[in-house]
């Protein structure tokens, strides 16, 4: 695989620091700043105090010097509460104690000290830093406390507690449970799209590949220890976001032994009754069990540290679902009940036209498919009083969902070398059964989507260190691997029900294939595997490479480093096309075939005739041709930056910088993507025969992304912030390209025209016909679907701006 070259000075930076202190993510998103000012009581600058900074939980500690200026700054603090100290001959020692560092945030304390003797001192206890000082970005904090007292529902998720920053829409559950067994919730910010947010924990960014709304890891609760969003006008250190960079930072052990335990109970009987049900039916069983603890402190005081938190979350519900069923009669073939006549499909022209109705609205059982025949035999009957024609069965199945998290942490501090690993870890276990039982169907539990059995692990692994090469020059670097996995067998799947009811060209070797075909008639529920993307088998690993280096120079705190990350697909799924079928085949009926042209309107009667007789509007399955039935995606990102936050006077601080990130065309693990070539009806697979790497396509290198802001402090309550950036949208190219043609055939055969089958049940699906990869260039069938993209391919971007005034009130208010 080939891949952009970074400048030799960067990347063998980015690789030693990698290699010696890991993690994953962007800049100083896990660590905080403080910067400040030291003057006298004239107003008068203090140049060459010394500065002194502890750690309280830990003890570490830093010293420096103020500047010409009598400027101070502690760039990349691990986040906590400090002690910070101020000493000059001539003047008092100032002490300021309670001083909160949170992650990717600069504090400011501006000290102003007396004049007299080391025998006398000035404590300062309990600060509240109320304001924005020297940063122009949009941003939220949430510190534990919040997180931890504020309410949150079932399911203990962070997430829910984004409602409250601006710019955000309600978060929402996303997807299934299997393809999302963090629960991770989805949210638009300031009107861009769901899918371009940015969360990292730790550092490590945390996505889902495949389904880039949602995070692929949701930590424990009681192991948050702060979360911050970021929604406009981002720092040239933040980048790969498009609407909102969310940072989760996790506690981390102390000197001192602290932990909690708890337990959670909800059950039906502090729930109404659900109103949609049919009368006399019980209350259904809703039992939700959570419950966990957390414990954390030193391994050796001062020096190595410890922190866990697991939980656990059981949930037994009996679930229901309302669907339409055909009734005795029209199984039968007994069609009276319908207003429109029952046409005759062998008589009349292949339009449609000139058809005569069968005798008596029914179809004579003589004509009646046996395929199908078995198949009406196996839906069960309605079971719901009222109208007998919709919404007519009401299923119900023991849906059970369980889960374990563990996030786990150490610290050490080393000196001038501090660093820390942290391991999440999450299993899940979900049976959500189908409305039909053995026979398939849709779910039970809506809430849960997917019907089957779902399992899989999601690993996220994290390391970081910072060394300070001198107090005023210091170099971190992070790497961080997540690993999601999510799987979905389906009822029969070790089965080929399709080939044991005689219908050739469903089912194949490959566990993907197997199972019950999909079988849709129109105003009916389907029976068989639903949709066309069951079963699913994924593994979906990212990594992130970080190093970034802090330099403070007189007045100017310059930051600079390089960002690269990778993200991969590997999906045994078979998803995609028209939907008619997946991996085992779909067969799709429609009223058509037993309907008049020009006659009334086709309705279920006519639908359900279809299907008796065994004349499928369209028949259709996915196949996937890659190597191992596996489809896979490769793409990287690569960034790299330079900052610099100048302060300018006391008062005023500048932040100039720029930042560039470079999408490459995405991969696959053996092969090049496939684009269509509209020229000649192909599809070139790229680095392949006679194709070249990247298929031509111009990605565009060098596009800058300015970022510019200013923080002005009229006064010590009143601040004034305006700040501009541009950022890219980060959305993958690997994401709409995943089963494009060839890696994947989308089988679709409809009939000549809406009144006309194609064929019958019994010639089953044609059999696919591999593509010829010879040289790369390879013919498309004109059944088929296929993506492509421009040769000069511009990514989307976002302008963000803003003008803050911010004043602080009293009593903790701004």
């Amino acid at each position: 695989m080939r891949r952009p070259s970074l400048s030799g000075y960067f990347l063998y930076a980015a690789i030693l620091c990698a290699l010696a202190v890991p993690q994953a993510s962007q800049a100083q998103v896990l660590y905080g700043s403080i910067v400040g000012n030291v003057k006298d009581a004239s107003d008068a600058v203090v140049a060459g105090a010394k500065v002194a900074i502890t750690h309280v939980e830990t003890k570490q500690s830093r010293e420096e010097t103020t500047n010409a200026m009598g400027g101070y700054s502690f760039p990349t603090l691990p986040p906590g509460t400090y002690e910070l100290k101020v000493n000059k001959d001539g003047f008092s020692p100032f002490t300021q104690t309670g001083l909160s560092i949170t992650v990717n945030n600069v504090s400011r304390l501006d000290v102003t000290l007396r004049v007299g003797g080391v025998t006398e001192s000035v404590t300062v206890t309990g600060l509240a830093a109320a304001l924005q000082t020297d940063r122009a970005e949009v941003r939220t904090e949430m510190a534990s406390q919040q997180v931890q007292a504020l309410p949150t529902s079932l399911g203990r998720n962070y997430q829910q507690l984004l409602v409250m920053v601006p710019g955000f829409s309600q978060p929402q559950n996303a997807n299934s449970v299997p393809s999302n067994p963090s629960r991770a919730l989805g949210f638009n910010v300031n009107g861009m799209s769901y899918s371009i947010n940015s969360t990292r924990i730790d550092g490590a960014q945390s996505i889902n590949v495949w389904l880039p709304h949602e995070a692929a890891y949701v930590p424990t609760l009681e192991s948050v220890e702060t979360v911050t969003t970021a929604t406009n006008s981002f720092d040239a250190e933040t980048g790969l976001a498009g609407g909102a960079a969310i940072y989760v930072q996790t506690k981390s052990g102390t000197n001192d032994v602290h932990g909690a335990i708890f337990e959670s109970h909800s059950n039906q009987h502090l729930k109404a009754k659900p109103f949609f049900i049919p009368p006399g039916a019980v209350k259904p069983k809703l039992v939700y069990n959570e419950f966990g603890g957390a414990v954390g402190g030193p391994i050796r005081k001062e020096k190595l540290f410890y922190f866990v938190s697991y939980e656990r979350n059981n949930d037994r519900e009996s679930a229901n679902q309302y669907v339409n069923v055909p009734t005795a009669a029209i199984k039968s073939g007994n069609m009276t009940g319908s207003n429109n006549p029952i046409y005759d499909p062998a008589t009349g022209d292949s339009t449609g036209s000139g058809r005569t109705p069968l005798p008596g609205q029914i179809v004579p059982a003589s004509r009646i498919s046996k395929i199908t025949r078995t198949l009406s035999d196996k839906t069960p009957l309605p079971n719901v009083p009222g109208d007998p024609l919709t919404q007519n069965y009401f299923a119900t199945a023991s849906y059970i969902f369980d889960r374990n998290r563990l996030d786990a942490k150490v610290n050490w501090n080393a000196g001038k070398l501090t660093m820390f690993g942290r391991l999440g870890f999450l299993r899940y276990n979900m049976d959500n059964p189908p409305v039909f039982g053995e026979m398939g169907g849709t779910q039970t539990s809506d809430v849960a989507g997917n019907p089957g059995h779902g399992w899989g692990d999601t690993y996220t692994i994290v390391a970081a260190g910072n060394y300070m090469l001198t107090n005023r020059f210091i170099v971190d670097a992070y790497f961080g691997w997540t690993t999601l996995g999510t799987n979905v067998d389906t009822p029969g799947v070790e089965d080929q029900q399709g080939l044991k009811l005689g219908i050739p060209g469903t089912n194949g070797p490959a566990r993907y294939q197997g199972g019950w075909p999909k079988f849709s008639v129109s105003n009916y529920s389907d029976l068989g595997t639903p949709g066309a993307y069951l079963p699913y088998y994924r593994s979906d690993p990212s990594k992130n490479y970080v190093t970034n280096f802090n330099w403070i120079k007189g007045t100017h705190d310059i930051r600079f480093g390089v960002d690269v990350s990778y993200q991969a697909m590997n999906h045994i799924q078979a998803e995609g096309g028209s939907g008619i079928g997946a991996g085992m085949g779909g067969f799709t009926f429609t009223g058509g075939p037993t309907t008049l042209r020009g006659g009334p309107t086709s309705n279920q009667y006519n639908s359900y005739a279809a299907f008796l007789l065994g004349l499928p509007a369209s028949v259709g399955k996915n196949v996937i041709t890659s190597k191992d039935d596996k489809v896979t995606t490769r793409a990287w990102q690569y960034s790299s930056y330079v900052r610099d936050r100048w302060n300018v006077t006391p008062k005023l601080t500048l932040s100039v910088g720029v930042r560039w990130e470079y999408y490459p065309l995405p991969t696959r693990a053996d092969t090049g993507l496939g684009f269509y070539d509209f020229s000649n009806n192909t599809v070139r697979v790229c680095g392949y025969g006679s194709v070249p790497a990247g298929c031509g396509v111009d990605l565009g290198k060098f596009r800058l992304l300015p970022r510019i802001g200013l923080a002005y402090r009229a006064s010590p309550t009143f601040v004034i912030r305006a700040g501009y950036g541009i950022t890219n949208d980060p959305w993958s190219l690997a994401r709409g390209f995943r089963t494009n043609f060839p890696a994947m055939l989308s089988l679709d055969y409809s009939g000549e025209n809406s009144y006309q089958p194609f064929g019958r049940i019994e010639n089953g699906i044609p059999a696919p016909v591999l593509p010829d990869m010879a040289n790369g260039i390879v013919a498309i069938p004109k059944t088929y679907a296929a993506n492509s993209l421009p040769q000069k391919f511009k990514r989307g971007y976002i302008q963000s701006w803003n003008l803050t005034l911010q004043k602080e009130l009293r009593h903790g208010f701004t």
